[in-house]
């Protein structure tokens, strides 16, 4: 059996629940924001399973970025890649002086 993929994914956001924290204050419970993979995974107290999930992202993966520039004053930004659909990116100052 290979290691749980919920132990080590990106997605996977922890439930701050003032009642199950232990001695540090720290939650012992996760949530997806995608919801399990299996209907079988709530009840799930082993480490290990063969599921996969869709929605998997490895959390030592870097997410990517790209160069881009604000239109006011021309400073280079590190922007997360995708969609801008709009193409109008500003810097915090700029954006706040508009």
């Amino acid at each position: 059996m290979s290691e749980c993929i919920c132990n080590s994914c990106k997605n996977l956001k922890s439930i701050i629940n003032e009642n199950d924290s232990d001695e540090n204050g720290i939650a012992e419970e996760y949530e997806c924001e995608y919801g399990l993979p299996s209907e079988r995974c709530s009840d799930c107290e082993e480490e290990a399973c063969e599921l996969t999930c869709e929605h998997y992202i490895n959390e030592g993966e870097e997410d990517e970025f790209i160069i881009s520039k604000c239109i006011s004053c021309g400073k280079e930004l590190k922007t997360a890649s995708g969609n801008n659909e709009d193409g109008e990116v500003y810097c915090v100052t700029c954006y706040l002086n508009k």
